[in-house]
């Protein structure tokens, strides 16, 4: 009588230890994917990389007006650079750049 454990693979049936290796080594993959994915996330932005279209404000802009607090205050960009006052898609879409700054 086969095992409640036991799987078909390819029309072979795995034994519940080869099961549990397998799914062990499937999370360990996940658990890398995850690793390399938060490392692309947390890639900052190059100078160039342009914020606000409207207004032509790129990431150097934002860290040289940012740079005393090392961290991005939208409020002072949208007095200084007057971001979010076109089309608003660079405040609206802050929180994909946001911490990609610093």
């Amino acid at each position: 009588m086969r095992n409640s454990f036991s799987r078909m693979k390819a029309g072979v049936l795995l034994s519940e230890t080869r099961v549990k290796n397998m799914d062990n080594e499937f999370l360990r993959q996940i658990d890398h994917a995850s690793e390399l994915l938060k490392e692309t996330l947390d890639e900052k932005l190059e100078d160039d990389v342009l914020i606000c279209e409207c207004f032509c404000v790129n990431v150097r802009d934002i860290r040289e007006a940012c740079s005393e607090k090392a961290e991005v205050d939208l409020d002072l960009l949208r007095k200084r650079f007057s971001m979010g006052e076109g089309c608003q898609s660079c405040t609206k879409a802050a929180s994909e750049w946001v911490n990609k700054i610093f």
